[in-house]
């Protein structure tokens, strides 16, 4: 989702979700991600962001410590089928491979969290 101004302030959500292959799904914003809503706790806002932009429902998420406080990263590995989503008719999914992250087509600092994600120690767990 892109950002207004305002909502640059306000505590936001955003969602790393992979496929078996350590693939993230994007659209053409990045990751899903929204600002939270006035009372909405950041996992409430992620699992709200995440349906909204896939039609699809996370069982489990977990936090990845990224840093700033205002801005809460989850991450799962939910192995989606992109055929069996039902996003927003407006909506373009794909999945990222990692190291396609540089020449992707998404905002700057979607390239830059997803960059770290992926070189993280959070992510590399995932997959040994």
């Amino acid at each position: 989702m892109s950002q207004s101004q305002a909502e640059r302030g306000a505590s936001r959500v955003t969602v790393l979700a992979l496929d078996r292959w350590g693939s993230v799904l994007v659209g053409e914003g990045g990751p899903p991600s929204t600002a939270l809503r006035e009372g909405e706790s950041p996992d409430a806002g992620a699992l709200r962001a995440f349906e909204e932009a896939t039609g699809a429902l996370l069982e489990e998420l977990k936090l990845f410590r990224d840093g700033e406080a205002s801005h809460h990263v989850y991450y799962c590995d939910p192995d989606l089928d992109l055929a069996e989503l039902d996003a927003p008719e407006e909506a373009t999914l794909r999945y990222l491979a990692p190291v396609e992250i540089d020449v992707a087509e998404v905002p700057d600092e979607a390239r830059a969290l997803l960059t770290r994600f992926v070189a993280s120690s959070a992510y590399r767990a995932m997959f040994h």
